[in-house]
């Protein structure tokens, strides 16, 4: 059983790693991030691994310096 609870809690960590990274290259690539899902990597920070502390360190540094905008739509495309 303890087995299975970590293939789950590995399983999460792998779906939320990739989420943060495709929301990191979709930043990245369109020079822009809903500010739903920016706020939400800002509060998510605390429990980012030292990995995705990176990558939420780099966007907060396009936003700062305005090579990514903030939208107010979160289905907004490019």
């Amino acid at each position: 059983m303890d087995k299975r609870k970590d293939h789950l809690k590995m399983k999460a960590h792998k779906k939320r790693e990739i989420s943060l990274v495709d929301q990191y290259l979709n930043a990245s690539c369109f020079n822009k991030i809903s500010d739903t899902t920016y706020q939400n990597m800002l509060s998510y920070e605390s429990k980012a691994d030292p990995i995705e502390k990176k990558l939420i360190t780099r966007i907060k540094e396009q936003v700062k310096h305005g090579k990514v905008v903030l939208s107010s739509g979160s289905k907004e495309k490019a």
